[in-house]
C-alpha cells in the first residue's frame, strides 16, 4: 500500500508542478505551449505511476472509482491524502523556486 501511496504523491506532484509553473502565459504562442506542457506532464505522470497505483492523480477520479466499487474506502482515503500531499508539495516547490529564480 505504501508503494501506491508514494506513487500517487509523486505523480500528483509532477503533474501539478507543471500546471502551477505554466500558469502565466503571456502571448498566443505561450498559450499553445502551456497546453502542450500540461498534456505532456499528464502523460509522463501517468506513464510513471499508472502501473503502480492506477494513476488517479485527482481526488475526483479516486472518488468516482470508489462509487463504481473499483476501490475500497481505505484505498480512497489513502489516495486522497496522497494527492493532497502531492499538491501541497507542488505548491511549496513553486513558491520556493519562484523566490530563487526571479
Amino acid at each position: 500500500m505504501f508503494r501506491k501511496f508514494f506513487a500517487e504523491v509523486i505523480g500528483t506532484f509532477v503533474f501539478l508542478s507543471v500546471i502551477i509553473s505554466s500558469g502565466h502565459a503571456t502571448s498566443r504562442c505561450d498559450d499553445a505551449l502551456t497546453w502542450i506542457k500540461i498534456g505532456l506532464a499528464l502523460a509522463v505522470s501517468l506513464l510513471l505511476v499508472a502501473s503502480i497505483s492506477g494513476g488517479h492523480l485527482n481526488p475526483a477520479v479516486s472518488f468516482m472509482l470508489y462509487l463504481n466499487n473499483d476501490i475500497d474506502v481505505k484505498t480512497l482515503c489513502s489516495y486522497v491524502i496522497a494527492q493532497i500531499i502531492g499538491a501541497v508539495l507542488a505548491f511549496g516547490y513553486y513558491v520556493t523556486a519562484k523566490k530563487y529564480y526571479k
